[in-house]
C-alpha cells in the first residue's frame, strides 16, 4: 500500500483548507478596509473642494463676475 492519499482524501482536504473562515475573511477584511480607506479619501477631497467652490462665491454680481473671469483663465 502506497503512502499517497486517495484523491478524493485530497480534495476532500484541499476544499476544507480553502473554506476556512478565518483565512478568507482575513482577505476580506483587508480588501473592504483598503476600499473604505480610499472613500475617505475620496470623500475629504471632495469637502475640500465643495469648501473652495463655495469661498468663490461672492456678495455681490460684481464680484461673482470677476471670480468667474478668473476661473475661465
Amino acid at each position: 500500500m502506497s503512502s499517497y492519499e486517495s484523491t478524493d482524501a485530497f480534495l476532500s482536504r484541499k476544499f476544507k483548507e480553502e473554506t476556512m473562515p478565518g483565512k478568507n475573511a482575513y482577505y476580506t477584511n483587508m480588501r473592504l478596509t483598503a476600499e473604505v480607506e480610499d472613500l475617505k479619501h475620496r470623500i475629504k477631497q471632495l469637502e475640500t473642494d465643495m469648501a473652495y467652490n463655495n469661498n468663490l462665491r461672492a456678495a455681490s454680481p460684481e464680484e461673482q463676475r470677476i471670480y468667474d473671469l478668473r476661473r475661465t483663465d
